[in-house]
This record gives C-alpha cells, structure tokens and sequence, in this order.
C-alpha cells in the first residue's frame, strides 16, 4: 500500500500544479466570476483533500490509528468544503453541478472506512485498502471536474 499512497501523493500534488497554471491562464476570465472562482475552488480541492489523506497514510501504515485520524480528518474537511461548494453551484455542466455532491458522498465513504476499517474484511481488504478505492475515485472526479472546469466556454470578449 505504500507504493500505491506514495503515487497518488505525487500525482495529487503534481495535479495541483497543474491547475495552479491552468488559474494563471484563466485569471481574468474567472477572478470576478464568483461560479468560476467555486469551481477553481473545488478542483483545487479535489486533489489537495486525496493528497493529504494519502501523504497522511504513509506516516505510520501499521499503526492504524494513525491512518485513521488522517482520514477522519480529510473526510471531515472534504465533506464541509465541498457541501458549501456544492450548495452554491447552480451553474456550469451536469459534472459542475453533479460531481461535487458524488464527491461528498465519497467523502462520507471514507469517513465510515476510517470509522470502521472491518467492513471491509468480507471482501479480504483492510481498511487502509478499502480507503484507497475512495481516493482512486476521488481523484477520478477530480480529474473530470477539472476538465469540465477548464472545457467551458470563455465569457471573455476580446
């Protein structure tokens, strides 16, 4: 599981840096925008949140509780931020809208794993392995978000 947290790490932050240039590209279009601003808010977000859970899940993988605290943690942030994110999108594609309350529910996910690590014992998986199917497909929406994000049209007139 190391290799896997360590990867995602690396890819979580390299994604956030990528986005911080597609922002620096997109600036003046989205700065006085307040939808825009949310979205760049929530992509950001959406990599930052995967990439602190794993970067906290190297610490100590055999000390689970540990682990558990940093997701308890993550989750709980993930879940306030994007809630308010969430609410206050009523514009952009379906993903714009949609994909952030799919991701709230993932983070709800990974808070009842980091609560309760057994469950997933009838599938052979620990805990810790269960989390990593949820931050797989957090930073899956992540990505898709980003494209939405980045694919809308300008409102920029030249």
């Amino acid at each position: 599981m190391d290799t896997f947290y360590s990867t995602v790490t690396t890819l979580c932050f390299t994604l956030i840096g990528l986005w911080w240039a597609v922002l620096q590209l997109r600036w003046h279009e989205w700065v006085n925008v307040p939808a825009r601003r949310r979205t760049a808010h929530s992509v950001f977000l959406a990599f930052l949140v995967p990439g602190i859970m794993s970067l906290g899940a190297q610490i100590a993988p055999e000390l689970p509780l540990m682990w558990r605290l940093v997701f308890v943690a993550g989750s709980i942030g993930g879940i306030v931020a994007t809630f308010f994110l969430a609410r206050a999108a009523a514009a952009g594609g379906f993903f714009l809208r949609v994909g952030r309350w799919l991701m709230l529910l993932l983070y709800v996910f990974v808070l009842v794993t980091a609560l309760v690590p057994d469950i997933y014992r009838a599938f052979g998986l620990t805990g810790l392995q269960g989390e990593a199917l949820w931050v797989t497909i957090l930073v899956l929406l992540g990505v898709m978000l980003a494209w939405e994000a980045v694919m809308e049209p300008s409102q920029h007139t030249n």
